[in-house]
């Protein structure tokens, strides 16, 4: 409650409703004058960042050590006392987010990582296959090493020696030295991509043009044309560089994760619902949706605290770090069940079979939503 003056008329500015005390009962907008000072407007602005803050540090205190007390709370009614579950979880997220995006795994970083192991891995295997095939006297298992190598070629796309087929290739035992290398005739044939490996037109016209020019019987189906497409506007955009795309897509994708988790809320609230549905008049999908919603906001504020600790451990290579990171791996996978003990009021053994049952549907619905969002990210990068 703010200590602003109060107005003298007890008519609400809002909504022309009679106050009966500070706040009008109908709108709840506060009896102040209209017209305020700057010093009014800053005291305004403390009071609601310090009641923000109060409110979230009584509230996080009830949420890390009294596992289900919230949710039970909200249950019975009693909300006013504590930050409303959902400006909570908005906080919490993009605060851990933040840190996790700037300190921990930054997307850059990852995808130039990902890029440069796509090269070291591409070079690594073209050197081997170099050295079998100087070594082998087999006729037909050097041919054999010979097309492994052209393949790597047609699928690295990179350009070691400046050359836009991939570097420039020996001409082997068993080839003319006037034949042109593989590569080169992947690329007039069409470019080659790892979204889909055989030839493709130049361009999405092109490639339209060819469709319409066959019979339906030998026509692309909707998801093959889909992909098709998308892998001829890559290579319009990449040039062919699977490295620069596998940096763009690598951030693309990272930066999808807080997405998911705000995706995976309702799935996994209706989990919930479906393991208590023997209680559904006690517990509506709602009060399954604000348990889960206080669970993952543990999770986000455990994990801060566990990297925390992680990079004092490296910082100071003091080993008790490492055993507290160790006590609140434990406290995250011990807090949901004693959540689902206290919330639900069932059991331990009953409680202890539905955790871990929601920890393995949870699991493939983590495997469906990473494929769904990585294949959008494929779709938009």
């Amino acid at each position: 409650m703010s200590h602003l003056e109060e107005r003298e008329e007890k008519i609400c500015l809002n909504c022309n409703a009679e106050i009966f005390g500070r706040y009008c009962h109908v709108c709840g907008q506060e009896n102040l004058p209209p017209k305020e000072s700057f010093w009014h407007l800053l005291t305004h602005f403390v009071y609601d960042v310090t009641h923000f803050d109060g409110k979230f540090f009584s509230t996080l205190k009830y949420l890390l050590f009294r596992p289900g007390f919230l949710a039970t709370e909200y249950l019975r009614g009693r909300r006013a006392s504590y930050l409303h579950p959902i400006r909570m979880y908005v906080f919490a997220s993009a605060i851990f987010f933040v840190v996790f995006f700037s300190f921990i795994v930054k997307p850059e970083e990852v995808g130039e990582v990902v890029a440069e192991q796509g090269r070291n891995t591409f070079k690594e295997a073209k050197v081997a296959l170099q050295d079998s095939i100087r070594l082998a006297k087999d006729s037909v298992k050097r041919s054999g090493f010979i097309d492994a190598y052209s393949a790597i070629e047609n699928i690295s796309a990179t350009k070691e020696d400046g050359d836009s087929t991939g570097g420039n290739p020996k001409v082997w035992p068993n080839k003319k030295a006037t034949d042109k290398p593989d590569t080169l005739k992947a690329k007039e044939k069409g470019w080659n991509f790892r979204l889909y490996k055989d030839a493709l037109p130049r361009t999405v016209p092109e490639y339209d043009s060819i469709q319409k020019s066959l019979p339906d019987s030998l026509r692309d189906g909707v998801f093959k044309r889909l992909v098709k497409k998308r892998s001829i506007k890559i290579q319009e955009k990449y040039h062919g560089d699977d490295a620069a795309f596998g940096k763009s897509f690598t951030e693309k994708f990272l930066h999808t994760i807080p997405q998911m988790m705000f995706v995976s809320l309702p799935f996994v609230a209706l989990i919930l619902q479906l393991l208590y549905i023997r209680r559904r008049k006690q517990y509506f999908y709602v009060n399954h949706v604000i348990f889960i919603i206080y669970l993952y906001i543990t999770t986000f504020v455990s994990m801060l605290v566990y990297f925390g600790l992680a990079a004092l451990s490296h910082a100071t290579k003091f080993a008790p770090f490492d055993w507290l990171n160790t006590v609140v791996t434990i406290y995250i996978f011990i807090y949901g069940l004693l959540a689902m003990h206290n919330f639900y009021k069932q059991g331990y053994v009953k409680s202890f079979f539905k955790y871990f049952l929601l920890l393995f549907i949870c699991l493939f619905l983590s495997v469906l939503l990473v494929s769904i969002f990585f294949f959008t990210s494929l779709m938009s990068v």
